[in-house]
């Protein structure tokens, strides 16, 4: 008989959490954070009441230890644990709070968040919801949250990027908007990537990787061999977006660059495919490849082999999840990657989950 993954606390008085929560004298056991999943309206109201009485320290350690979780189990939820931390007093709280609220269906916050960019004093706070109301965007090209409100959010962006605004902050909005089909992105786009500045112009790729528009796809490819390997990273990531398979003898001496830039071109190369793609990937298994990238390897081959199939995975924008990551203060900024080629966004309808993250 197989022994469980952990012990099952559905049993467990929901007071020994709370308890286990406000002792700071004790090392909280990580069994309790499974008993918070999918928690009970009684459960959040009495923690809800004990929240701000439990250390910052913890209910920092808490909500990043729970969006791991989700990461690593989709079964769990904790969604409601995350809504109680994105108006905790302490901004970092915050700051985790929204960054892992993204991957679920909160169409209803659209509103919290478009407060918060006027609102909140941490500007790491409003990078990450401005960054997360791309999201939304996305949504409105689907017709799935209405014109209206996808209007206030594009407006709000754009007001943004034209006013003195953190460029930290700024550049998460350029990057929110490049789904966006408004006539003034595509401006914003092009100032950013005529920038002499390094941020600028990886954002500036980035959008154009993410707007599905293969008018850029010389600009695109014209910063693969850039010397900022931020910008590369983008400039590889767009590629694999726009299936640019002029792009691909480069990104094959991409394999040889910083690990990040390596995983964003095996992705990118799963993407675009053709047959030099596949041997290549498959190469780099007889080298010094650490199990992350062993794992990404075989997922670019499994891609890759649909490709050969005959079926686009583009079109169902299949993740490589393990790119999503913000680091808000260096832009090593990593997301999925998303839908390319020439189709139009009204043929398919995604999940949310596909945004982490």
């Amino acid at each position: 008989m197989e022994e469980p993954l952990f012990s099952p606390l559905e049993d467990k008085p929901f007071d020994e959490v709370l308890t286990a929560l406000l002792d700071e004298d004790q090392i909280l056991d990580p069994l309790y954070l499974y008993r918070l999943s999918d928690i009970s309206p009684e459960n959040l109201s009495d923690l809800s009441t004990i929240w701000e009485d439990v250390n910052v320290e913890r209910r920092r350690g808490l909500i990043d230890d729970l969006e791991q979780l989700t990461d690593a189990n989709n079964l769990l939820s904790f969604e409601p644990i995350f809504r109680i931390g994105l108006e905790d007093l302490d901004d970092q709280v915050r700051f985790f709070a929204t960054r892992a609220i993204e991957i679920f269906n909160t169409d209803d916050l659209i509103p919290f968040f478009l407060s918060v960019l006027e609102e909140e004093d941490s500007v790491d706070v409003r990078a990450v919801t401005t960054s997360i109301l791309g999201k939304y965007i996305y949504r409105g090209e689907l017709d799935k949250i209405s014109a209206e409100i996808k209007a206030r959010i594009e407006n709000k962006l754009l007001f943004i990027l034209e006013s003195d605004q953190p460029s930290q902050v700024q550049l998460r909005a350029l990057e929110a908007l490049s789904y966006s089909s408004h006539p003034e992105v595509q401006k914003h786009i092009l100032k950013a990537y005529k920038s002499e500045n390094e941020d600028w112009i990886a954002s500036a790729v980035f959008a154009m990787g993410r707007s599905f528009d293969h008018q850029y796809t010389e600009m695109v490819f014209d910063q693969l061999q850039h010397t900022s390997p931020k910008v590369r990273l983008e400039a590889v990531r767009a590629c694999g977006e726009l299936t640019l398979e002029d792009a691909v003898p480069v990104i094959l001496d991409l394999l040889d660059d910083l690990p990040e830039i390596r995983g964003a071109s095996i992705w990118a190369l799963s993407q675009i495919g053709g047959e030099d793609a596949g041997p290549a990937i498959h190469q780099l298994l007889d080298s010094d490849v650490s199990e992350d990238e062993v794992e990404l390897i075989q997922k670019a081959l499994e891609r890759l082999d649909f490709l050969e199939e005959g079926v686009n995975l583009s079109m169902f924008d299949i993740p490589f999840s393990d790119q999503e990551e913000y680091i808000l203060d260096d832009y090593d900024y990593i997301q999925d990657g998303d839908d390319q080629d020439d189709f139009e966004l009204e043929d398919f309808e995604l999940d949310d989950d596909h945004w982490l993250e």
